[in-house]
Protein backbone atom coordinates (compact mmCIF):
# COMPACT_ATOMS: atom_id res chain seq x y z
CA UNK A 1 0.00 0.00 0.00
CA UNK A 2 1.70 3.26 -1.03
CA UNK A 3 1.71 6.03 1.31
CA UNK A 4 0.34 3.85 4.37
CA UNK A 5 3.29 2.37 6.04
CA UNK A 6 2.77 -0.28 8.72
CA UNK A 7 5.06 -2.03 11.61
CA UNK A 8 6.08 -5.64 11.07
CA UNK A 9 4.08 -5.94 14.74
CA UNK A 10 1.04 -4.83 13.07
CA UNK A 11 1.39 -6.81 10.09
CA UNK A 12 2.28 -10.03 12.24
CA UNK A 13 -0.69 -9.23 14.80
CA UNK A 14 -3.14 -8.93 12.34
CA UNK A 15 -2.52 -12.30 10.31
CA UNK A 16 -1.84 -14.11 13.12
CA UNK A 17 -5.62 -12.51 15.05
CA UNK A 18 -7.67 -14.98 13.17
CA UNK A 19 -6.11 -17.73 13.78
CA UNK A 20 -7.10 -19.71 16.75
CA UNK A 21 -3.67 -21.99 16.52
CA UNK A 22 -1.81 -18.70 16.90
CA UNK A 23 -2.58 -17.28 20.21
CA UNK A 24 0.67 -16.43 21.67
CA UNK A 25 2.59 -15.34 18.68
CA UNK A 26 -0.84 -13.04 17.89
CA UNK A 27 -0.72 -11.41 21.65
CA UNK A 28 2.76 -10.81 21.51
CA UNK A 29 2.37 -9.19 18.02
CA UNK A 30 -0.32 -7.56 19.33
CA UNK A 31 1.56 -6.08 22.54
CA UNK A 32 4.57 -4.66 20.74
CA UNK A 33 2.36 -2.74 18.09
CA UNK A 34 0.71 -1.16 21.44
CA UNK A 35 3.37 0.04 23.31
CA UNK A 36 4.96 1.70 20.34
CA UNK A 37 8.60 0.93 19.12
CA UNK A 38 9.91 2.72 22.38
CA UNK A 39 8.54 1.03 25.05
CA UNK A 40 8.41 -2.23 22.79
CA UNK A 41 12.72 -1.89 22.92
CA UNK A 42 12.39 -1.87 26.47
CA UNK A 43 9.49 -4.85 27.31
CA UNK A 44 8.33 -7.98 25.84
CA UNK A 45 5.38 -10.17 26.45
CA UNK A 46 6.73 -13.99 26.99
CA UNK A 47 2.83 -15.47 27.00
CA UNK A 48 -0.41 -15.55 27.99
CA UNK A 49 -1.46 -16.67 31.55
CA UNK A 50 -4.12 -18.99 32.65
CA UNK A 51 -5.64 -15.88 34.42
CA UNK A 52 -5.95 -13.62 31.26
CA UNK A 53 -2.96 -11.25 32.24
CA UNK A 54 0.05 -11.35 29.69
CA UNK A 55 3.23 -12.00 30.89
CA UNK A 56 5.95 -9.32 30.23
CA UNK A 57 9.55 -8.59 31.03
CA UNK A 58 11.03 -5.39 31.42
CA UNK A 59 14.65 -4.22 30.91
CA UNK A 60 14.54 -2.17 34.36
CA UNK A 61 12.28 -0.97 37.32
CA UNK A 62 11.59 2.16 35.14
CA UNK A 63 10.28 0.64 32.59
CA UNK A 64 8.22 -1.87 34.79
CA UNK A 65 6.58 1.32 36.41
CA UNK A 66 5.61 2.70 32.82
CA UNK A 67 3.97 -0.60 31.75
CA UNK A 68 2.35 -0.89 35.13
CA UNK A 69 0.54 2.68 34.18
CA UNK A 70 0.17 2.05 30.83
CA UNK A 71 -1.82 -1.66 31.31
CA UNK A 72 -5.51 -0.72 30.79
CA UNK A 73 -4.77 1.30 27.94
CA UNK A 74 -2.29 -1.33 26.69
CA UNK A 75 -4.40 -4.73 27.12
CA UNK A 76 -7.93 -2.46 25.05
CA UNK A 77 -5.05 -2.05 22.61
CA UNK A 78 -4.17 -5.63 22.52
CA UNK A 79 -8.06 -6.67 22.75
CA UNK A 80 -8.76 -4.32 20.19
CA UNK A 81 -6.27 -5.56 17.33
CA UNK A 82 -6.81 -9.53 18.32
CA UNK A 83 -10.92 -8.04 18.05
CA UNK A 84 -11.50 -10.17 21.20
CA UNK A 85 -10.86 -9.79 24.81
CA UNK A 86 -8.08 -11.64 25.18
CA UNK A 87 -5.69 -9.28 27.64
CA UNK A 88 -7.22 -8.88 31.43
CA UNK A 89 -4.26 -7.60 32.50
CA UNK A 90 -0.77 -7.53 32.86
CA UNK A 91 2.33 -9.75 35.22
CA UNK A 92 5.31 -7.38 34.90
CA UNK A 93 8.41 -9.13 35.71
CA UNK A 94 11.82 -7.51 35.58
CA UNK A 95 13.80 -9.40 32.39
CA UNK A 96 17.22 -10.89 33.52
CA UNK A 97 20.39 -9.35 33.08
CA UNK A 98 22.02 -10.04 29.83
Amino acid sequence: MRGHRRTVAAVLAEAFAARPEATSPAVAAAFAEACGPGLARNASCRGLLRDGRLLVLARSSAWADQLAAAAPLLCERVNARLRRRVAEGLEIRLAPER
